[in-house]
């Protein structure tokens, strides 16, 4: 019995429709259809996939570890088995040329030598010459001339330069979301394009889905909410009726959401 049988078996015996627990678990149906195909390892990466049957699996009551025992990756064989076909590549051999990189050197140095040898020579054969030809002429008279003092001229008004009126400009601040603590955290997302979505509500799992276009879903939590957008400038966020949506793209998509702020989701945070 395979993974899909034993989800599907698993959900006739309990009397539910995929609607019923599409709606329950917040995948979308065409996901849980792919569980019970055992095709979905093959449209999504081993990641998503354990994550959605994790899910589907608690929600049946069933142990989600025999199940992910049990899962063949067949993409994953697929390319061992092409990494084991390909035939290795023979070794790139190296051959350096000492003896030709000594004589170079030697001819390169013996014509540093003889240059150094036509430069410096030069300089003992040129003969002796006279400094009087170089002695500077004796001046008429070294008594300073006084300079009579300049007389003032008189200052000419400069024109008063008009004053800008035009206001200085305002750097916009972040966004600030008031949240009463006594009040719940109700997050509501519109997808303008298609994006993948999670979202845990005081550290439940509450989605973990692919949002088509055009869709709407709305989250509720007490005292904390943790967000992660694939694509978050192709989504719309409200918290509490107030967008979010510049807040989501500067911490590219990943935010924990509480009644002191929005913050960015660390790796630490996301385990």
């Amino acid at each position: 019995m395979t993974v899909g049988v034993h989800l599907r078996d698993a959900r006739n015996g309990r009397n539910l429709k995929i609607a019923e627990v599409s709606e329950a678990t917040k995948i979308q149906p065409w996901v849980i259809e792919a569980l019970e195909a055992d095709r979905l390892q093959e449209l999504m990466s081993p990641v998503y996939v354990k994550g959605f049957l994790t899910t589907y699996a608690r929600f049946l009551r069933l142990a989600p570890e025999p199940l992910l025992a049990q899962f063949t990756w067949k993409p994953q064989q697929e390319d061992a088995a092409a990494a084991e076909a390909k035939p290795a590549l023979p070794p790139i051999a190296i051959h350096i040329p000492w003896a030709k990189l000594r004589r170079i050197g030697a001819v390169a140095l013996g014509c540093g030598l003889v240059a150094a040898v036509v430069i410096i020579n030069p300089l003992r054969w040129l003969p002796k010459m006279s400094m009087s030809a170089f002695r500077m002429p004796k001046l008429a008279s070294m008594t300073p001339v006084p300079r009579q003092p300049a007389k003032p001229q008189p200052a000419t008004p400069q024109p008063a330069k008009p004053q800008s009126t035009k206001p200085a400009p305002v750097k916009p601040s972040p966004p600030d979301v008031p949240v009463k603590a006594v009040q719940p955290l109700t997050l509501e997302v519109a997808a303008r394009r298609a994006t993948w979505i999670r979202v845990r509500a005081d550290g439940k799992l509450l989605a973990q889905q692919r949002l088509q276009r055009g869709a709407r879903e709305q989250w509720t939590a007490k005292k904390r909410l943790e967000l992660v957008i694939a694509h978050p400038a192709q989504v719309d966020l409200t918290l509490n009726g107030q967008s979010i949506s510049p807040v989501a793209i500067a911490h590219q998509g990943r935010l924990v959401i509480t009644h002191q702020g929005i913050t960015a989701l660390s790796g630490d945070e996301e385990l």
